[in-house]
């Protein structure tokens, strides 16, 4: 959309070329604006309504942008290099704590999994050893406070790695 007004296009013929050019689904989601545009729905109307159809935060920045810089003016092709600067900023973030949190979320799985993995081995060297584990009242106790302190720390763990953005 900025180089389209760039080289002179206006607002809602670039809205038409990013239309044309744009990859499914969210060509359709343009051209249904810009059609709403050319039916004699306002400018804000149509993007309000396109951003309701497409609920996605980078979209709203947008349109949020596109509403206040025709209300107050400015060089809006200016103003959508640097939304899609600040979008292309945010993506890379995204990626970044994503790698970075790889580590945390591989401990959580193999925390997660080492007790039953153990169990299993010991089972498979000496059958007998955990049968005490499993018939005593006491046994049963131990069972269910671990499984229970399982969860507490996966939740945790899953808290922790969980960073939004």
């Amino acid at each position: 959309m900025s180089r389209a007004l760039k080289a002179g296009h206006a607002l809602s013929g670039a809205l038409q070329i990013v239309a044309e050019e744009s990859v499914e689904p969210i060509a359709n989601e343009f051209r249904i604006t810009f059609e709403e545009i050319n039916f004699g729905i306002s400018m804000q109307n149509a993007l309000m309504n396109l951003s309701t159809r497409v609920p996605i935060t980078d979209l709203r920045y947008l349109v949020i942008a596109i509403l206040i810089q025709r209300e107050s003016g400015g060089n809006l092709a200016e103003l959508l290099e640097n939304i899609s600067s600040l979008i292309r900023a945010r993506l890379k973030l995204l990626g970044t704590i994503r790698v970075l949190s790889a580590e945390g979320r591989l401990s959580a799985w193999i925390l997660g999994c080492l007790p039953f993995a153990l169990a299993a081995v010991i089972h498979f060297v000496n059958p007998g050893y955990l049968n005490l584990l499993f018939t005593d009242p006491l046994g049963h106790f131990l069972v269910g406070y671990s499984l229970t302190m399982m969860v507490i720390g996966i939740f945790a763990m899953w808290r922790i790695i969980k960073i939004r953005v």
